[in-house]
């Protein structure tokens, strides 16, 4: 587990890193292999630090189960689409969050047919409310696999 939570703050921190300039109101999601589930707002990290890492791996936890193609169009006013492709049939799940992290809406389909799919979303939130602009996360969930992607709506 520390092994594998040293990679992945490695990864973080080459990311962030990378980036020239991020919105201060981004929030890093981490699943841990407990699957729990870790929300930081960027705008709170102040300095990722490493001690002690002798060796890092790299795993890829992803199967050739699930791939997400993205959203449609990207950014977008009114509605989007997600298109994803699933290897076998099943149940899909795609959870979009805010920026700060907060589960806004659900959006299922039920026995998916392999290939391509798409699932759209209204930009309403579960109470049927209309949000506001601004970046949006979705996770696309299929078995015990979980992909996410960055979306932005604008008015």
């Amino acid at each position: 587990m520390k092994s594998c939570l040293c990679f992945l703050v490695i990864m973080l921190y080459i990311f962030f890193n990378g980036i020239e300039s991020k919105a201060q109101g981004d929030t890093l999601i981490i699943k841990l292999k407990n699957n729990q589930i870790e929300k930081i707002a960027v705008s709170q990290i102040q300095k990722i630090q490493f001690e002690n890492v002798t060796s890092v791996e790299e795993q890829s936890n992803h199967s050739n189960e699930l791939n997400i193609k993205g959203n449609y169009p990207n950014p977008f006013v009114e509605r989007t689409s997600i298109e994803f492709e699933i290897a076998l049939p099943g149940n899909v799940e795609i959870i979009i969050y805010d920026n700060s992290g907060n589960q806004i809406q659900k959006l299922e389909c039920e026995n998916c047919q392999s290939g391509k799919n798409t699932l759209e979303w209204n930009c309403r939130d579960e109470k049927n409310n209309r949000v506001v602009s601004g970046t949006y996360y979705y996770e696309v969930r299929f078995n015990n696999e979980i992909q996410s992607q960055k979306m932005i709506l604008v008015k």
